[in-house]
């Protein structure tokens, strides 16, 4: 068999699915906001010591996990999030632009907590990803040694 030759474009969006794209993302951006806003308030009223980030990743785990919500409620808002993360660190760049002083006098210690936190960051998502391989394989094993009884 030849492979085909024939050249293809990708299919451009029409301005009613740009239009329905974008209502869904900022939807579910505000869900993902709404639940942390809530998420907030509760850490500020009943659980101060618990940081209201990680409430809300508490809350929207525990939602995913229950299937109140679904993944697909939530993907592209998230996604969009994420591509745009790099507007959430200009704040910290202007910082060390007016802050020169400090930079100087605690550099050293500022650089070595930021590669501290990310070397633990970065482990313990190895760890977590790998402990949840290892659970999924073990569902599939368990899986299919019931289907395997069933048939017997």
């Amino acid at each position: 068999m030849q492979p085909s030759t024939r050249m293809t474009t990708p299919a451009v969006p029409s301005p009613a699915s740009r239009t329905q794209r974008f209502i869904v993302v900022a939807s579910q951006v505000m869900l993902i906001a709404l639940i942390w806003i809530c998420a907030d308030i509760v850490s500020r009223r009943f659980l101060p010591q618990v940081p209201s980030s990680l409430l809300g990743l508490g809350v929207v785990l525990a939602l995913l996990w229950t299937g109140v919500i679904r993944r697909d409620w939530l993907a592209h808002g998230a996604g969009w999030l994420i591509s745009e993360m790099l507007l959430f660190f200009i704040p910290a760049v202007i910082a060390i632009i007016q802050y020169p002083d400090m930079i100087r006098r605690n550099g050293l210690a500022i650089f070595v907590v930021i590669v501290g936190s990310t070397v633990c960051v970065m482990a313990s998502t190895a760890l977590a990803v790998d402990a949840t391989w290892r659970i999924q394989a073990w569902h599939a094993r368990r899986r299919e040694r019931m289907a395997a009884e069933k048939q017997a």
